[in-house]
């Protein structure tokens, strides 16, 4: 016990004393010297709260403790990795594709998948059937060239270096050099629950992010080819990342397009021919596994607590009336996309419908794709660029503009919201309460189910509004820049004929 609390204080004050000598707001110092947003009395008073002793003892023991608590994952995977068979996990249906593929056997078939399933992983239950498209197969077809604990290491190796990837990004996109900005950008990508919560059950949204972050830093540097192949590979996870290629269309970026129709066309013949199937073969049986698929309790609208998309909220609203219940959610989708076109028009009619990439809107479109779309906790990932706006917009409002109670409201709003899809709400509250009821029987409280298990789903609306109304009022204040020259211009010519 001595031991443990003697490595534990090791960690810890390694950690105090790593993030001391990372906390330097470098350049930032000087151009924050005359923000006038900083000179708010409101800020001000913020300022001087936060210098007292024991709150700011009581943010950097807080900061230090998030920080350690993520380190503690490392002993975790040792110990992972060190087990005889790895956790019955969303990798096992990626390792049992794999082997089928090997066998040019079709994963789609719900009986061959169920049977194989059940010999492999010797987990025979009513096991939820392969639903992903075939342009996965060749993505995933090295795993069948290992043993089930080989192939699971390899898979966990993957993810630590696509969090690293994800991290670098994030780091890119963010506009500050300073080591503070740049540690607290890290610390808040590493907080989204889904970023943890994919490695944990193996799923492969991590890499659909990445591949979504690394199409938009390409992208923004006109290099399309690169681009493209990433989103045509990222289409192995549809619901997240097919939405972007309406987007890029809407841009106008065809070659861009062009690059990723062809790359996802040709992993989805050659996933085809490594199973052994044709078209006319895989869509009856991913029809029928679907159907099968959206009745198991932890993908249904009416049972699952573990959905963040918008698509739930109408059936956990009117359980007993699926009409009312499908409208209801429709009608939020139908809004909230209509909402997102009307900046998209604003945003292009100042830009002369130019075809630049911009952050707001990759955020907006990764935001669609978890909203609209089936989404579990996993698909989360894809607010990493939230976090990236949010810092971003912040250090403009505090380099460029004056303190506006509004608008801070909302941008503090967003990263409430935010803070929802962390591990203190998904894994300590909805985590710990849901245990207190059989959530697959249906046995969850009403109120219980429209309120705290709907927080996530909640969130994802309001981190939605919140980047359209701080983009749109964004908008606003380019046109006042863009017009207050002319404005001194005219102003300095009627003084000088006075």
């Amino acid at each position: 016990m001595i031991k443990f609390g003697f490595w534990n204080l090791l960690v810890v004050t390694v950690v105090a004393l790593v993030l001391k000598n990372n906390w330097r707001l470098d350049d930032e110092k000087a151009a924050w010297k005359n923000s006038l947003f900083l000179k708010s009395p409101a800020i001000q008073r913020l300022i001087q709260f936060l210098h007292q002793p024991i709150v700011s003892f009581i943010v950097q023991a807080s900061v230090v403790l998030i920080v350690t608590r993520f380190l503690c994952y490392t002993g975790w995977l040792v110990y992972l990795l060190n087990q005889p068979d790895p956790p019955l996990w969303d990798f096992k249906w990626f390792y049992v594709a794999s082997r089928l593929a090997h066998q040019h056997l079709s994963p789609f078939n719900a009986e061959i998948f169920n049977q194989s399933f059940c010999s492999l992983t010797k987990a025979c239950n009513l096991i939820p059937p392969f639903v992903y498209p075939p342009n996965i197969i060749p993505l995933i077809w090295f795993l069948g060239y290992f043993s089930s604990s080989t192939a699971f290491t390899i898979w966990i190796g993957m993810h630590i270096l696509a969090i690293g990837l994800a991290l670098w990004g994030a780091n890119i996109l963010l506009e500050s050099k300073s080591r503070a900005l740049r540690t607290i950008c890290t610390i808040s990508v590493v907080s989204i629950y889904g970023l943890v919560n994919d490695l944990q059950v193996g799923n492969i949204a991590i890499f659909v992010a990445v591949l979504i972050l690394w199409m938009f830093i390409w992208a923004k540097k006109n290099q399309d080819i690169p681009a493209g192949i990433c989103l045509g590979i990222a289409v192995c996870k549809p619901t997240l990342a097919a939405l972007f290629i309406l987007y890029f269309l809407l841009k106008r970026r065809f070659s861009l397009v062009f690059v990723s129709v062809v790359t996802g066309i040709s992993l989805v013949f050659l996933g085809l021919a490594l199973t052994g199937n044709s078209l006319t073969q895989f869509l009856p049986d991913v029809s029928r596994g679907f159907s099968l698929w959206i009745q198991d309790p932890s993908n249904s609208p009416y049972l699952s607590i573990s959905r963040i998309d918008l698509m739930v909220v109408g059936p956990r609203l009117f359980p007993n009336n699926p009409f009312f219940a499908k409208l209801f959610s429709d009608l939020i989708v139908l809004i909230l996309v209509g909402l997102v076109g009307w900046y998209w028009y604003l945003q292009q009619s100042l830009t002369a419908w130019a075809k630049e990439i911009y952050l707001t809107e990759i955020v907006l479109v990764s935001c669609l794709s978890i909203a609209i779309n089936y989404s579990q906790q996993t698909s989360s990932v894809m607010l990493i660029p939230v976090v990236v706006f949010l810092l971003n917009d912040l250090l403009h409002q505090i380099r460029h503009c004056t303190f506006s109670r509004k608008r801070m409201s909302v941008w503090l709003a967003g990263v409430c919201c935010l803070g929802v899809q962390t591990a203190v709400i998904h894994g300590w509250v909805i985590g710990s309460l849901a245990k207190r009821w059989n959530v697959k029987a249906g046995e969850l409280p009403y109120i219980m189910k429209v309120t705290i298990f709907a927080l996530p789903s909640y969130a994802i609306l309001g981190i939605t509004v919140s980047i359209l109304v701080l983009a749109i009022s964004s908008l606003r204040q380019k046109q006042v820049v863009k017009f207050e020259p002319l404005n001194r211009i005219s102003t300095s010519y009627i003084k000088s004929h006075r």
